[in-house]
């Protein structure tokens, strides 16, 4: 083994030693690169150099620069057909850490693995890990690729399941794609707004169903993230269109955990915390901005790996106060802005100052990219 790659694979270690342990150190160092080898994302032979960028020294690999362990937190979207120089700086500079693609950044067929390509050389000219690449690929009505899977949620069998996660996972590795925004883990109850999007009514089947689409997408190098924690399936109405709160109890919306419970343990997983209200649960704030859903509920669910939060864009947080602070603070890992480009941009400036203020601990965001980094190991593996 090659000092350099000796350097990154004790570097990513120590990232989880770090999460697992509680203790963080900051520094100013330049990251290492992590390479992944999906195909579609990056030739297999592609030489790893890591380039340090302008504005960050390069003495110490092995530390975690907190402007750049907060750039791991952020997912954003570009607007278009490709990727602009605006956005391709951003992520040379260590900016963004993961990319969501909508209808309008997958127009184009070869041309569209050819635009990730891109994405990922913007990553590594600025010494940068790979960037996640996200799409939301549930089925049915949700959907942003042509292709599998071939049915909705509440359409599959136990016999169709995993195959469908297989053939998903199949597609979007081929493309470069590493993260599916899906499967709903929610069980979904009379008046849910999911309808089609769920698997079904009952914990153990969608407990069954959701984890075998799952296990299909990892068998393909693919992560799967389980979704909307802590369950949206008492929902009437859609966080993506107005601030909601669910008036279950605790003991019933524990119950609806199962699914949670099977797979959200499982390597290539991790789990959306949604933005409605749980007064029950959760208490007063959106669960995605409440500690007690990371300090008690994920925990209680078994849910362990990376999180990432539902759009932090929507009107179902329009009214809250410094979001992405308050669910940093809470505990969250990855931050989705899904709406717009610059969002997401002026939400980084924003953090960055809390952070060297002092109105975020440091200690918080290299914990959070500590957990990013290891996926990021395992998706490369």
């Amino acid at each position: 083994m090659s000092r350099g790659w000796l350097l990154i694979f004790l570097t990513l270690l120590a990232a989880v030693a770090v999460v697992r342990s509680g203790v963080f150190a900051s520094g100013d160092g330049a990251w290492p690169e992590v390479e992944k080898q999906h195909s579609g994302s990056r030739q297999p032979d592609a030489a790893v150099v890591a380039t340090a960028p302008e504005d960050e020294a390069a003495d110490d690999e092995a530390e975690l620069p907190p402007r750049r362990a907060l750039g791991q937190m952020m997912v954003a979207r570009f607007e278009g057909g490709k990727p602009g120089p605006a956005f391709l700086a951003r992520i040379k500079r260590g900016k963004v850490g993961g990319v969501i693609l909508f209808e309008e950044n997958l127009r184009g067929g070869d041309a569209l693995a050819d635009r990730i390509q891109r994405l990922q050389e913007a990553a590594r000219e600025g010494g940068n890990p790979p960037l996640l690449v996200m799409v939301d690929q549930e089925g049915g009505s949700v959907k942003r690729l042509a292709g599998p899977p071939l049915s909705a949620a509440a359409a599959m069998t136990s016999a169709s399941a995993k195959t469908e996660g297989e053939a998903t996972g199949d597609l979007l590795a081929g493309l470069g794609i590493d993260v599916d925004l899906a499967p709903v883990a929610d069980v979904r109850h009379p008046g849910s707004f999911l309808d089609s999007r769920a698997f079904g009514s009952q914990p153990d089947e969608v407990a069954s169903l959701a984890c075998d689409f799952a296990a299909g997408l990892r068998s393909q190098g693919v992560a799967a993230t389980l979704k909307h924690f802590p369950g949206l399936g008492r929902a009437t109405a859609n966080t993506d269109e107005t601030p909601v709160t669910v008036d279950a109890t605790a003991g019933e919306l524990r119950a609806d955990y199962t699914p949670y419970e099977r797979c959200a343990g499982e390597p290539l997983t991790l789990v959306m915390v949604d933005s409605a209200i749980y007064p029950e649960l959760t208490g007063p704030d959106p669960a995605v901005m409440s500690p007690l859903t990371y300090r008690r509920e994920l925990p209680r669910a078994g849910a362990t790996g990376v999180t990432i939060s539902d759009d932090l864009e929507t009107p179902a947080i329009q009214n809250q106060t410094t979001p992405a602070r308050r669910s940093i603070l809470a505990g969250l890992d990855l931050l989705l802005y899904a709406r717009t480009e610059t969002t997401s941009a002026d939400a980084y400036d924003r953090l960055l100052e809390d952070v060297e203020a002092g109105a975020i601990p440091a200690a918080k965001v290299e914990a959070a990219a500590a957990k990013v980094l290891a996926l990021k190991a395992e998706l490369g593996g």
